[in-house]
This record gives structure tokens, C-alpha cells and sequence, in this order.
């Protein structure tokens, strides 16, 4: 797990080793225990290592080819990459380092990406041939690393972060193209990102460049529903997922330094835990975040299992003059603005765990995969979207439940298709029309094609269209926070729900082993999950859930940015100029409550352009 970044002239102009050392210095905490650079007239990478495998300067990269004409710069983890190494030797390669980066080096040079099926773990690379005079990018297949480039007249750049590129001399300019969707979905999905000029290269694609700086084919090397067409029948679906699910943990507790759990007393990292625990791994530790507020605290339940597995047990709350620092540390980290608001949190507990660890694993992206979230159930069954239209003719002073109201106005968005799209906002149309509305169309390309592809995959299921959505969009997203955040403490993150055998397998299933019925997630309930204790998975699902408004109402850290939000040069933009941002203050002051989705939005988006481009 590090820091890669790379750039290269366009004109005769050469890279020099300060040119690298400013892009490095961009990303230092992504890798603060080696840094290795390779240059040659008008290309230049810089690696930043966190070292995880082989702790020697045998691990260091950039890892070149004893001929000199293959060199790599790779970040994340190929869990597999042992069981290559009978193959390789056999095929005349020898190893001089226990890392998994060699490895892939070899398998790069023997098979070049036609290999990368075959590779399970999570990553982002370049790869250079300089016989070949080209350079390939590759990012893994659901998004866990990042990888960003860009360019100019005069240079491409790329890197793990969007600051890599800025640092590269790339101007760092809003895209205000990209406003509406951020605003209204809360992030900018595909390749686009809020920055003018800056691209991610999506997951499951890689990208060639010639050593001149001139991009030649962009593709796409994975698609979940291509996998999952071909994918061999599995005929005992929850024996077959708790194996795998135990070998996904087997994978990512491969490790020379000290791994460990965070753990927030739900069934997603309580399975991970006890997965861990049953398979015999020692010296566990387990991270939890915890609230003084009871709605939102879940660490008692946390430290009840740990201690029942003989884990090491560790909470923390964040709050006030604390939090607001981590806050501010998450946005200077993450770069795009910050969507799921735990961004402070999650970086807090991750500088926490540093202490002991520099591997933590998660139980991200389960409700995702298996589908997990209350608000799937709308489209979960045919009937019950139909008898839920009758919301949108009830006078909200009937809906005593605030989740009956968010659903009405939910209800009120169109067509379904539309809906779907906009499954996980906090708010709706109707929010904003409100408070005046925002101008320009809401139907994002990206959006559109992936949910196409999810049609074709499942014709006659919303559910599964539904999370297959999710686990190209909000996934994504989940994972770029995990990244920054635990890397902003130099802590690489793991995530075995996203093992591709487990999320390849799962896409195959017939649709009988997907319904919201309770908690959803029938195959982890009825594999792992039976064999967790009831408090766990009887437990009312919370979440990593924060009580922002107290803060902003009552913290003086917080206040003081929310008494002055409004004046953001921000919301002089096209996007929120019609939106009445004065009143909707006003109407959330009076209860803490009204408008809290929209509030939470303004707060940190404010926030985050008065970093970027007012500090």
C-alpha cells in the first residue's frame, strides 16, 4: 500500500528529481517509510512506501527488470501473489525479495494484462515498456485505489490523489459543469471529478500512453456482468459464501506488520472479526469510534463481542476542537469534497490504530453487495412500490415518521428508473424546488449507462438492478473514503466483502438469495452471521451515524463556520444561485431538524471550498 505518481513532458523538456520530489511530497503520508524515484529525460515516477510485505529495502520501489526495460510503480496488495511463484520459477524468473510486487513485475513482463483476471487483491499501477515506448495505467476492479491523471499542453500527469497533479503544475480550477450532480447526488460519478481537468480512471480499466505523453486507448479490462454471466453455477450458495468469505479473511490477513479491525458492533465487521478469530489469527485488536450521544453509540455492543473473542478492544470519540482539526486534516486528504461526513472520524480512529497496527480491515461494502440498506426495499418487490405510491396523496401531517416523509418526497421524483439513480441522496427535487431549485439536467451519461447494464443483467429485477448501481457509484465513493482516510494516516485498509471471487460469485446468484425481508443480506445472515451472537444480529442497524446538528448548534468549533456558510463564494455559482440558502438556514435553527439533509451538504461543501480555493 503506497503513493504513485508519474509525469511526462510533451515537449524536450526534462524531469527533473525536484519535479518528482514535489509530486512525492504531495502524497507523503500514503507511504512514509521509503521513497524511490526513476527518471529518464522526459518521464519520471516516484513511489511512496508504506511497507506491508517484505520489510527490507527489497520491497522498495520503483521495481525494474534486470534489463533495464520493464519498470513499475504499483500501489496495493496481490493477496495471491505466492501461489504464482512455482508458475514463474518454472518459466525462468528467480526472486530476490518476498514481496508481492515482484511478482507482479514478472507476470507483467511474461503476460502483460492479459494477466490481471487472474490477480486478486486491489490496486493501481503503471507500468512502463520502454522498448515498446509506452506506458500503461491499470486500476483495480471495484475502485479501492485511487488513480487520477490529467494534462496540459506541456505535461500528463497521474497519481493516487488529485493534489499529485497540482503539485505537477496542473491549475486547480472548479469544474462547474459538474456543480448539479454534485449538489444533488452529493459526488461527481465516472471518470469526471469536481476539479476542471482532473480524471479518475475508472475501476476495471487501464490506460496507454506513449512515452510521449499522448493517451492512445483507454479500455475496460474487467465488467462485473460479464463475470458474472460466466461464472460456473454455484449449487449450495450460503456454504459456498461462508467459504469463500473465510478465504477472502485468509487473503487479507497476509501481512509482515500488525493488522487490525475496525469494528462498529454491526454484522458486516462483527463477521469480519469473528471470522478472524475462528480461524485462529493472534493478537487481534479491534478500533471503535464511539458517541456520548446513546442513539448513535454502538461501542458497548462492540467491546461485549470483542472481549467475548479475546480482542484487544479500543474506542474513541471525536469531538470539538479535535474533530474540527480531523475534519479539516480529511478534506485537505480527500480533495474532492466529503460525502459520507465520517471522513474526521474514521481518519481519528485510523491515527488511533497507528499506534499498533498498520493494517485494518473493514466490513465496507457488504449492504452494497448483498444488499443491506433500508432503502433498497422500495424496489425490492413489485407490489410494494405500487402500495407505496399512495404516500405521495398523504398530508405530511399524517406521516408522524420522519423516514415516511423522506420517502414521500422520494416518491415524488419521477420515474422509477430516476429514483433509482438517486437511491442514496439526502435530498430530492422536491428538497430543492422548494427553496427555489437548481437549474440544468440531473441525468448523468455515467449513471445511465450503468444502470442500462444492470437491466440487461437482470431484466426483471429492480433490487438487483438497484445494487448493481450502487456497487458502480456509491460503493465507489465509499471506497475513495476509506482510502483517504486511512492513508491520511498512513494505515492501508482492507476490505474482504470486496474479494473478487466472493463479489463475482454473489453477482451470479439467482435472485431467490436477494430480498430486503428483515435486514436483508440472507447470505450473510444465514451463513456467518449464525454464528454470531444475538445481540449482534438482533441489533437495530445505526451505522457509523454522527449527530451534526448538535454540533453545529451547539459546538463553537463547528458554529462558527455554520453562523457564516451562507457567504460562500461557492453559492454565487449557477448551481445555487436560485437556491434560497438564507431561509433554509433560518428553518433548520428553529428545531435542529428541518432541512438537515440540506444543511449537512451546504456545511461541508462550504467548508471544503473555503480550503481548496479561499485558504
Amino acid at each position: 500500500m503506497c503513493g504513485i505518481a508519474g509525469i511526462i513532458y510533451k515537449n524536450s523538456t526534462n524531469v527533473t528529481s525536484q519535479d518528482l520530489d514535489s509530486l512525492g511530497n504531495s502524497i507523503l503520508h500514503r507511504g512514509p517509510d521509503a521513497s524511490g524515484k526513476y527518471l529518464t529525460e522526459n518521464l519520471g515516477f516516484i513511489h511512496r512506501r508504506l511497507s506491508i510485505l517484505d520489510l527490507t529495502e527489497a520491497g522498495n520501489q520503483p521495481y525494474c527488470s534486470e534489463d533495464g526495460r520493464y519498470i513499475l510503480v504499483f500501489n496495493g496488495e496481490i493477496f495471491n501473489f505466492n501461489e504464482f511463484k512455482p508458475e514463474l520459477s518454472q518459466r525462468g524468473y528467480s526472486f530476490r525479495s518476498h514481496s508481492d510486487t515482484e511478482v507482479l513485475l514478472y507476470l507483467l513482463i511474461e503476460y502483460g494484462v492479459s494477466v490481471l483476471p487472474r490477480l486478486n487483491g486491489f490496486f493501481a499501477f503503471s507500468f512502463l515498456d520502454r522498448a515498446k515506448k509506452e506506458l500503461v495505467l491499470v486500476r483495480d476492479r471495484f475502485g479501492v485505489k485511487p488513480l487520477f491523471y490529467g494534462q496540459d499542453q506541456q505535461r500528463f500527469v497521474f497519481g493516487s490523489e488529485p493534489k499529485v497533479l497540482f503539485a505537477g503544475g496542473l491549475e486547480k480550477t472548479i469544474n462547474s459543469s459538474a456543480l448539479n450532480e454534485l449538489f444533488f447526488y452529493r459526488y461527481v460519478s465516472g471518470e469526471n471529478t469536481v476539479f476542471k481537468g482532473v480524471r479518475r480512471l475508472l475501476p476495471g480499466h487501464l490506460m496507454r500512453i506513449s512515452t510521449g505523453g499522448k493517451l492512445l486507448e483507454t479500455k475496460r479490462w474487467f465488467s462485473l456482468k460479464d463475470s458474472a454471466l460466466n461464472h460456473a453455477s454455484i449449487s449450495k450458495p450460503l456454504e459456498w459464501f461462508e467459504e469463500v468469505f473465510h478465504q477472502s479473511i485468509r487473503y487479507r490477513m497476509i501481512s509482515d506488520v500488525p493488522v487490525g479491525t475496525l469494528l462498529s458492533g454491526g454484522l458486516d465487521s462483527s463477521s469480519v472479526l469473528y471470522s478472524q478469530a475462528s480461524q485462529g489469527f493472534q493478537g487481534l485488536s479491534s478500533w471503535n469510534i464511539s458517541f456520548s450521544n446513546y442513539q448513535h453509540d454502538e461501542s458497548a455492543v462492540a467491546r461485549n463481542f470483542s472481549k467475548s473473542l479475546g480482542v484487544d478492544f479500543h474506542t474513541h470519540e471525536f469531538k470539538g476542537e479535535e474533530l474540527m482539526s480531523l475534519v479539516m486534516e480529511a478534506i485537505h486528504n480527500h480533495d474532492e469534497p466529503l460525502m459520507h461526513l465520517q471522513d474526521g472520524h474514521i481518519l481519528g480512529i485510523s491515527k488511533k490504530a497507528k499506534e499498533k497496527v498498520t493494517v485494518l480491515l473493514s466490513g465496507e461494502g457488504a449492504d452494497e453487495i448483498l444488499g443491506g440498506y433500508v432503502r433498497y426495499k422500495v424496489h425490492d418487490k413489485a407490489f410494494r412500490y405500487q402500495l407505496l405510491q399512495f404516500l405521495k396523496y398523504v398530508p405530511d401531517r399524517f406521516l408522524t415518521k420522519e423516514r415516511l416523509r423522506k420517502m414521500k418526497r422520494y416518491l415524488q421524483e419521477g420515474k422509477e428508473e430516476f429514483q433509482m439513480m438517486s437511491n442514496s441522496n439526502e435530498n430530492f427535487l422536491s428538497d430543492l424546488n422548494r427553496f427555489g431549485g437548481i437549474p440544468g439536467d440531473l441525468i448523468i451519461p455515467y449513471r445511465e449507462q450503468i444502470l442500462e447494464e444492470a437491466k440487461s443483467l437482470y431484466p426483471k429485477n429492480r433490487l438487483r438492478q438497484l445494487l448493481y448501481l450502487e456497487q458502480h457509484t456509491h460503493l465507489f465513493t465509499l471506497n475513495d473514503r476509506n482510502d483517504r482516510t486511512t492513508m491520511g494516516a498512513s494505515i492501508e485498509c482492507r476490505d474482504p466483502f470486496l474479494d473478487p471471487n466472493l463479489v463475482i460469485g454473489v453477482a451470479s446468484l439467482k435472485d431467490e438469495w436477494f430480498d430486503t425481508k428483515g435486514k436483508g443480506k440472507k447470505l450473510l445472515f444465514d451463513s456467518v452471521g449464525k454464528h454470531l451472537p444475538d445481540y449482534i444480529t438482533k441489533h437495530p442497524k445505526i451505522g457509523l451515524s454522527v449527530p451534526w446538528n448538535e454540533y453545529f448548534l451547539k459546538q463553537e468549533e463547528f458554529k462558527q463556520h455554520f453562523e457564516k456558510m451562507h457567504k460562500s463564494v461557492l453559492f454565487e455559482s449557477e448551481t445555487f444561485e436560485k437556491l434560497q440558502i438564507s431561509k433554509i438556514i433560518a428553518d433548520f435553527k428553529k428545531d435542529g431538524k428541518t432541512n438537515y439533509g440540506m444543511i449537512r451538504q451546504l456545511f461541508f461543501l462550504s467548508l471544503w471550498y473555503n480550503y481548496q480555493f479561499s485558504g
